[in-house]
């Protein structure tokens, strides 16, 4: 079963249930958390109705009721990430796995041109602006760590957001939570 949902990276006393009256209950239930040092956790959120609905209105107000930066993974079907974070009035958004994420801007171009055009044209432009845009997400991702309380190098950050699944895109996500600083807390 591939993973499909967001993961809601947030700092606070306060769990993500409580702090966001669309998440929990049948229709946006949370499946997992996991812990990180200094009161980070990440918690997997699945969307049976309104998916893909954390925008920047949403993380904005989930940033101003824990006082901290927030990031959001969207997670589609284990293959492809869409990445926003948060962090003040600095607002960005990243794709992992650039090859697929390139395949999938060509299909939702495609489908909002009614079927009309040429996917491969679409598809390798995607590849080309996401490699072009991949320092200036690395950097962002940088000042996201700052404000979260961390020094970190862009480099690995920016090499990471060109490296392709292997197997799962989650995995690349929880390899960025630790780029960015955060130290995963053993089970238990």
């Amino acid at each position: 079963m591939s993973f499909n949902g967001d993961i809601v990276v947030l700092r606070g006393e306060t769990s993500l249930v409580d702090l966001a009256p669309d998440v929990g209950g049948e229709t946006h239930p949370v499946y997992s958390e996991w812990r990180y040092a200094h009161g980070w956790c990440a918690v997997h959120v699945r969307h049976f109705a309104a998916p893909r609905g954390y925008d920047r209105a949403w993380l904005t107000a989930l940033a101003a009721a824990t006082g901290s930066p927030v990031l959001v993974c969207s997670v589609f079907e284990s293959d492809v990430a869409h990445v926003q974070g948060l962090s003040g009035a600095d607002y960005w958004e990243g794709w992992l796995d650039p090859g697929t994420a390139a395949s999938r801007l060509a299909g939702d171009r495609l489908v909002r041109a009614h079927g009309r055009g040429d996917w491969a044209r679409y598809r390798d432009q995607a590849a080309a602006w996401l490699e072009q845009d991949r320092p200036r997400v690395a950097q962002a991702a940088v000042r996201w760590a700052a404000a979260a309380g961390h020094t970190v190098p862009a480099g690995p950050i920016a090499e990471l957001l060109g490296l392709r699944r292997d197997p799962f895109v989650e995995d690349l996500f929880f390899h960025l939570l630790t780029r960015l600083g955060l130290a995963a807390l053993p089970p238990g």
